[in-house]
């Protein structure tokens, strides 16, 4: 029976990490209606199953994708940070809403947090950087960074509050511009966003990922989490909110995730166009590149939009010169993406896969001619030919 005011989904996922240590359920009971959350977790603490377990920078092997049922699994999603994960005290952890554009700061232990009204919203995470690798292979001119093709992209089912919900209870003022998470890494992770953004229903400041306790590779014990905004904004490890009254300039937004190249003049203080919003992609979940047995084949892929649902995923077999329609399976989620599966016969030889998606307001893939280069390696949009090879 549940009578600590948490909701099921927040006491299976306790309960689930209890498992994960180990802790005997009469035990598990008895310490979250006595101590609540706090106490469970730091018992999992303890017990040495609220750690990092992945590397600070992990590409997902895109192919994995082929076999998930729609979202991907903590385990295989990707990881990307500039610091190792902080090693948090949940007794003491607590979040701070704070900044001259709220009439009242205060402050929220775990136990409260968990506490305010929740939601849950089927969404995608992926990195700026993600499909830097092709500004090399398409457009011959490498850009600086982790040379990923499709991996820094995953789904998943987040749980928290939103973020207005927060700002509500501070008594955000009319003259605010601007909120900005900073996280308890070292150095800190901290993006603004203007307050338009947060407000939107699904910014949420998350602690479920998937159902399970936010592992800490993703920002135990809370992060934001922005849908359709490139990664770097959904902060991790979060300690603070701060809400401002005027612009806040900090490396994130004027030195780096920014656009830097012939096409991008400089917008003091940023060095180029300060980046926000990711651009649809779509991608084919096999290997790199992919051997393919003679025959019918079927294959199968994921298209995915910041701006809403995936209309259409058409697939060219010559290279981009004539397209044919794939079928989408399967959900099909705003800021999530959809799976798509396209039939053939593959005859022996070489060739390439080029999906290219297009969502419900009419935003597709453009041609690789069009793919403005960046010193960065943000935002590839352009099509990208997967190469095959047919063996009988």
């Amino acid at each position: 029976m549940n009578n600590t005011n948490l909701s099921e989904k927040q006491v299976e996922a306790l309960w689930k990490k209890a498992e994960e240590a180990e802790i005997p359920h009469n035990e598990f009971l008895t310490t979250l209606s006595t101590n609540g959350p706090t106490a469970v977790l730091d018992d999992c603490a303890r017990k040495g199953v609220l750690v990092s377990t992945k590397p600070v920078r992990a590409e997902m092997p895109f192919e994995l994708m082929a076999d998930q049922e729609y979202c991907t699994p903590n385990s295989s999603f990707y990881t990307f940070a500039h610091a190792s994960p902080p090693v948090v005290d949940i007794k003491t952890w607590k979040l701070s809403i704070e900044g001259d554009g709220v009439e009242n700061p205060f402050t929220l232990t775990y136990n409260e947090l968990l506490k305010l009204p929740s939601k849950t919203f089927t969404r995608y995470l992926e990195c700026a950087g993600n499909g830097r690798f092709f500004y090399d292979s398409e457009l011959k001119k490498k850009a600086m960074g982790s040379q990923w093709r499709f991996g820094g992209y995953g789904i998943a089912e987040w749980t928290g509050v939103q973020l207005g919900e927060l700002l509500n209870r501070a008594k955000i003022k009319p003259s605010a511009l601007e909120i900005m998470p900073v996280g308890l890494d070292n150095p800190p992770g901290e993006r603004p966003m203007p307050i338009s953004k947060a407000m939107e229903e699904d910014s949420l400041l998350v602690y479920l990922m998937n159902g399970e306790i936010l592992p800490v590779d993703h920002g135990f014990p809370a992060r934001v989490f922005l849908p359709g905004w490139v990664g770097v904004a959904s902060v991790k490890w979060v300690g603070k909110l701060v809400v401002s009254t005027t612009p806040i300039h900090v490396t994130t937004n004027t030195n780096s995730y920014v656009l830097m190249g012939p096409d991008y003049p400089p917008q003091p203080p940023a060095k180029g166009p300060v980046m926000s919003e990711q651009v649809i992609k779509s991608a084919c979940c096999l290997p790199w590149p992919a051997p393919l047995k003679a025959g019918e084949q079927k294959i199968v892929g994921y298209a995915w939009s910041p701006s809403g649902k995936i209309a259409k995923v058409e697939i060219s077999l010559d290279d981009g010169k004539t397209f044919e329609t794939a079928k989408l399976a399967g959900p099909n989620i705003e800021r999530a993406g959809s799976r798509w599966e396209y039939s053939f016969n593959a005859e022996p030889g070489s060739l390439t896969i080029t999906p290219r998606a297009t969502d419900e307001k009419g935003n597709t893939q453009y041609a690789i001619s069009q793919q403005k280069w960046n010193q960065l390696g943000y935002l590839f949009g352009a099509l990208v030919p997967h190469p095959i090879t047919v063996t009988a």
